[in-house]
């Protein structure tokens, strides 16, 4: 899978390659070998190419706090495809077009199609990471579609909810 973070305005593509608790890690032209596991509170134990580190993981609009080894880093997340970095709720823009903020899980479908909805507003709560995202409207509209339902796996070029803007 491919992401793209921006951390203080600098972004970096991502690259993981394999499955927890395993799996490499590509940043730009460095590679990471990491084993993880959650533990409790929310705490992610990390070995990192034989070094141990911690981790907690939070979401926020737009993207994720993580704390690593007490060090806080702001994370506006997106995927290689994906010109949405650093806008709330993964959309596209000014555009009505809702994906995922990354790959995960529907919990829950907040709106129905015909609804009227204001910027902002939660749309639908995608589990990620072990931790809850609300995805919000980028605008004040109308739902279009609804292309989601609870239980369903989403990835992040996936659209979610399209808002048609309001006049």
């Amino acid at each position: 899978m491919e992401y793209e973070f921006s951390v203080a305005g600098e972004k970096y593509a991502v690259r993981v390659e394999g499955k927890p608790p395993h799996a490499r890690v590509v940043i730009g032209e460095r590679k990471y070998e990491v084993d993880w596991s959650q533990v409790p509170g929310g705490v992610i134990s990390m070995i990192v190419d034989g070094e141990s580190r911690t981790a907690r993981v939070a979401a926020r609009d737009g993207g994720l706090v993580v704390w690593v080894d007490g060090h806080r880093l702001d994370l506006d997340v997106g995927t290689a495809e994906d010109e949405s970095v650093g806008r709330a709720g993964g959309g596209a823009g000014g555009s009505g077009i809702i994906k995922a903020p990354m790959p995960g899980s529907v919990v829950k479908v907040l709106v129905s199609e015909g609804e009227e909805v204001s910027a902002g507003q939660s749309l639908v709560i995608v589990e990620a990471m072990k931790m809850e995202n609300e995805v919000r409207s980028p605008l004040d509209g109308v739902v279009k579609a609804v292309n989601v339902s609870a239980g369903d796996s989403v990835g992040t070029s996936e659209t979610m909810v399209e808002v048609e803007p309001a006049e």
